[in-house]
């Protein structure tokens, strides 16, 4: 608790500083407009920038207005992230001109004007950079991987997996993303489809009310289709309480197996073992769960968060499948992931077994990515 608490008062700080800043820079550069204008875009700029806390800390009713506000406030944060930083960079050469004594006389001229100028010119590279990362999250690519195993799997020489991760299916995320997923899985034809966790963005209110899970049972393979925990799926018990047991009991409901710390065997031919989420205490380890299973046979585990890798490959797992990471979503913070992580994206193998860490299908917040780009992963495992 205390380490949220302490997490919670860091993001909220840097939140403040951030939009202060910004809003100080922009109201200067608006100098044209004269006070009332000003005044306008001061109010304008403070509801929007507010919003993403007040609809996460305000219980509001689930309606369409509630999916919009929240919606608003989550791009926000990305409009946030690169304002700031096209900010800095124009302010580190004012610094630089005044050091060195630098004054143009087409900027200084008109000094108000040139403001006014380079706030248009950062209002359009922002455009451009929302844009592109709004495609970059809402068509996700195909990721295709090749995964030899040297074990038997009945009389199953190859088998056809899709994955996906971080769905975060919610206020932003909905029915129309989620069938356009749906859609390239089924065009795949895979034998199994797994999701490695945080299929719900938080509170399972908006998905069921939207009725998402009809989606789900378009999802189309040999075997069905199987989820785990992620992290999201235990805060939205902030929001609803038991949330997450409503979110796995949605799933169950709409033809998907929720696997919490339990392993199934699948045609008595490779085994999936599911784990809960990295935040979820107590939790077995691999080796415990894995007690009962035989050692001839593939076995393939989910796990959302992707920590402590060799305790993977020392339980005897042949391909482990996680998400979580979002390969940052949003550059710069892929420099953080890539130094919290031993992989934060793409494929690993550690002695026999293999990894794939997935940067996600969906987003969490805004629906923009400039880090990487959405994947569907399909993977053809194949024995010997």
């Amino acid at each position: 608790m205390k380490s949220f608490i302490m997490f919670f008062i860091i993001v909220i700080a840097l939140f403040a500083i951030g939009n202060t800043y910004i809003y100080i820079r922009s109201y200067q550069a608006l100098e044209l407009f004269g006070s009332r204008f000003r005044l306008y875009y001061s109010i304008v700029f403070w509801v929007v920038a507010l919003l993403f806390i007040f609809t996460h800390i305000v219980r509001l009713p689930g309606s369409g207005w509630v999916d919009a506000l929240n919606t608003i406030g989550s791009y926000w944060i990305a409009v946030m992230l690169y304002a700031f930083l096209l900010l800095l960079l124009i302010d580190i050469f004012r610094i630089i001109g005044w050091i060195g004594a630098i004054k143009p006389a087409f900027i200084y001229a008109n000094y108000p004007l040139s403001k006014l100028v380079l706030f248009g010119i950062s209002a359009f590279i922002l455009t451009i950079i929302l844009t592109i990362g709004y495609r970059n999250a809402r068509y996700p690519q195909v990721t295709r991987l090749e995964i030899p195993v040297t074990k038997q799997a009945g009389n199953l020489k190859e088998l056809k997996i899709a994955m996906v991760s971080d769905v975060h299916l919610g206020h932003t995320a909905g029915n129309r993303f989620l069938g356009r997923v749906v859609d390239r899985i089924n065009d795949l034809e895979p034998d199994v489809v797994l999701l490695a966790g945080d299929v719900f963005d938080g509170s399972p209110e908006p998905v069921i009310r939207k009725n998402m899970g009809a989606e789900f049972e378009r999802l189309k393979s040999t075997y069905g289709t199987f989820a785990i925990s992620g992290n999201h799926e235990y805060i939205g018990e902030r929001e609803m309480k038991g949330g997450s047991k409503k979110a796995f009991d949605y799933l169950t409901s709409h033809h998907v197996t929720v696997l919490l710390d339990s392993v199934v065997l699948v045609d008595s031919s490779f085994y999936i073992a599911g784990r809960k989420d990295y935040s979820r205490r107590p939790r077995q380890s691999l080796k415990e769960l894995l007690g009962a299973t035989s050692n001839d046979l593939p076995v393939i585990a989910l796990d959302h968060q992707p920590y402590h890798l060799d305790e993977a490959e020392q339980a005897g797992v042949d391909l482990q499948l996680s998400g979580h990471t979002h390969h940052g979503q949003l550059w710069p913070i892929s420099w953080i992931t890539k130094r919290i992580y031993e992989k934060d994206w793409g494929y690993l193998q550690k002695g026999n077994a293999h990894f794939y860490v997935s940067c996600g299908v969906g987003t969490w917040g805004p629906a923009v990515r400039t880090a990487g780009h959405s994947e569907i992963v399909f993977i053809r495992m194949t024995f010997e």
